[in-house]
């Protein structure tokens, strides 16, 4: 009988142990119980524990290696000034995200996704400085047509981009001190990323005047994991400093097209007529999959409210946050000396409202 009871405390320990659900934290409370890593919520009371969010982003993105001219390079006749190298000039731009989430009855687990839509563009004209100018790419075999660095008497580059981009995530918010509550996450990203870059040299070489253009095009989406952990340092019940970290790693898919057209015109002084025919120097394309990581940061500061005898949880927060896309420049290259790749940038101002009922 002794063994027998013996074995029945220890199924009944047992039983219980397996049912236990780890206490939640009230509603406006930081004070956690005592447990180890409870969760924080937020939750509400009598709600279906669902949220949305909504951000506005005010963001600038750049991709490295994107100059289209240099200045500075003399002929070897005259002497010039200090140049530099020029790149289109790039923009702050607005954008959103778009989030739904769930907050699930397993062990304080959630459930989110979360859209971003972001669109930016960036230009810049060089016209004769009297410093010579250098191309930095080689339209339509432009090597062999520019005469001098004084020939190009002006330049252009222009860029645009498309971004999109899903997240969807799966994790636990819970307090590791009085003041401190993490939330790691693992989920899937997906995006999509147009951008487009073009460049025109327009060259001055008696009888006749050329402009060389090329149209590069790279189109890339991706789908992968994604992983990371979200952090706040809770100064009261309603405010907190909050700083995150994601990596991901996208299967990724590039299309990425290139045409150069060079376009002659006759110096009308010269007595003969124009020659304005466009010729297609070079169109090639290149598709290719490979795996792109990203990196993404994020801090700032945070609010949060509950009312209506805690029905309802508001949240508002701003901060900083920067996405490295590695790698990401695969415009198509012409000669080795133009073949470095480089990453896409995204940065700015992140706005995120956050409403739970």
């Amino acid at each position: 009988m002794k063994y027998l009871a013996s074995f029945l405390t220890l199924c009944a320990t047992a039983f219980c142990a397996t049912q236990y659900e780890a206490p939640e934290v009230a509603p406006g409370s930081i004070t956690p119980p005592n447990h180890i890593t409870p969760g924080s919520g937020p939750r509400v009371d009598h709600g279906i524990d669902a949220f949305i969010t909504g951000d506005f982003i005010y963001w600038t993105a750049r991709t490295d290696n994107l100059s289209y001219v240099m200045t500075g390079v003399g002929n070897n006749i005259t002497s010039v000034g200090k140049g530099s190298t020029k790149y289109p000039d790039w923009s702050w731009n607005p954008g959103f995200k778009a989030g739904i989430g769930l907050n699930l009855p397993h062990d304080s687990w959630d459930v989110c996704a979360e859209y971003t839509w972001y669109y930016s563009s960036a230009s810049n004209t060089l016209d004769t400085s009297g410093n010579g100018m250098l191309p930095t790419w080689d339209i339509a075999n432009s090597n062999t047509l520019i005469q001098s660095n004084d020939s190009i008497v002006q330049a252009r580059g222009e860029w645009d981009i498309h971004f999109y981009a899903i997240d969807v995530s799966l994790g636990r918010n819970y307090f590791i001190s009085r003041f401190l509550t993490l939330r790691p996450f693992v989920g899937f990203k997906g995006s999509w990323i147009d951008q487009d870059y073009s460049v025109r040299y327009n060259i001055e070489t008696a009888p006749i005047d050329t402009s060389l253009k090329m149209e590069n095009d790279q189109d890339c989406w991706g789908v992968g994991l994604r992983s990371g952990l979200k952090t706040a340092w809770h100064i009261d019940p309603s405010w907190s400093l909050y700083g995150d970290f994601a990596l991901a790693t996208l299967w990724s898919q590039f299309e990425v097209t290139r045409k150069d057209i060079r376009t002659d015109n006759r110096n009308p002084g010269a007595g003969n007529p124009p020659l304005d025919t466009p010729i297609t120097s070079i169109h090639m394309e290149d598709n290719f999959h490979t795996i792109k990581g990203v990196l993404e940061f994020g801090m700032g500061l945070r609010g949060e409210w509950w009312f209506f005898e805690n029905r309802y949880h508001f949240m508002i927060q701003a901060g900083w946050e920067e996405q490295l896309w590695i790698n990401h420049n695969n415009f198509e290259k012409v000669h080795v000396e133009q073949a470095d790749h480089g990453d896409l940038i995204l940065q700015g101002l992140t706005i995120k409202l956050r409403f739970d009922f």
